[in-house]
C-alpha cells in the first residue's frame, strides 16, 4: 500500500487537529458574536435604584376564596385544558367536547 511519502499516521493526527482547531475557532466566533449583539441589543438601564422595594403581598391562605374569573378567562382556561387533553390523546381539538370542568 504505497502512500507517496506522507505516512498515515501523520494524516490522521493533522486531520484531528484541523477538526478540533476550526471547533474551537467556531466556538471563539460564536461567544464573539453573542457579545456584540447583547451590547447592541441591551436596553438602557435607569440609573437611579428604586429608593424602596414595595412590600411583598400577603400570601394567601390555602382554603381562601377563588377570586372571580371573567368569562374570557374562563374561556381561555377551557381552551387550554382542551388542547392538552388533545394533545395528550394524540387527536384534534376539533374532536373534542368538553361538558363540564370541576376544581379539584
Amino acid at each position: 500500500m504505497p502512500t507517496d511519502g506522507m505516512n498515515l499516521g501523520f494524516v490522521v493526527v493533522f486531520g484531528l487537529a484541523v477538526v478540533f482547531i476550526c471547533l474551537i475557532a467556531l466556538i471563539v466566533l460564536i461567544k464573539v458574536l453573542g457579545y456584540v449583539v447583547n451590547a447592541f441589543t441591551k436596553k438602557p438601564e435607569t440609573a437611579a435604584a428604586p429608593a424602596a422595594a414595595p412590600a411583598a403581598a400577603p400570601a394567601t391562605p390555602v382554603n381562601a376564596a377563588p377570586a372571580a374569573v371573567s368569562s374570557v378567562d374562563k374561556q381561555k382556561i377551557i381552551a387550554a385544558i382542551g388542547a392538552a387533553i388533545a394533545e395528550d390523546m394524540g387527536t384534534d381539538v376539533a374532536h373534542i367536547k368538553i361538558h363540564s370542568i370541576k376544581k379539584i
